[in-house]
């Protein structure tokens, strides 16, 4: 954990096995793993002329499960069980 840290911290690319690491940070190693995160979002906004300037779209749906009652079949998202 510490030694992916470091490398975020360093601005390295991570590899996978790093990254998997990551998701299991917790306490101070996750204050670590987000001060760093947003230092590189900061950075890319500011690069690109946006300078704390963060912005969203409505128009993004993120399905939060591919189970659904309603049996309208038009739907591309829905998965039937079994």
């Amino acid at each position: 954990m510490r030694r992916a840290l470091r490398r975020v911290r360093d601005g390295a690319v991570l590899n996978v096995d790093e990254a998997a690491v990551l998701l299991a940070a917790t306490g101070d190693d996750l204050v670590a793993l987000c001060d760093a995160a947003a230092r590189v979002r900061d950075a890319g906004l500011e690069a690109d002329g946006r300078a704390k300037q963060i912005s969203y779209s409505r128009k993004v749906f993120i399905p939060v499960t591919h189970l659904c009652r309603d049996r309208c079949h038009y739907c591309t998202f829905v998965t039937v069980p079994g």
